[in-house]
């Protein structure tokens, strides 16, 4: 029984974790730098 309270704990955790990263990922993938003036098309 305290096998399956464990492996319960480590999965909310792993979770959260988990929740976190892709949150944190989807903010970088909006981030659009300005582009610079050497690489614009003329």
């Amino acid at each position: 029984m305290k096998k399956k309270n464990l492996l319960t704990l480590v999965a909310a955790f792993a979770t959260v974790i988990a929740t976190s990263m892709a949150t944190s990922a989807c903010i970088f993938y909006f981030y659009q730098p300005e582009e610079p003036e050497s690489l614009r098309d003329k």
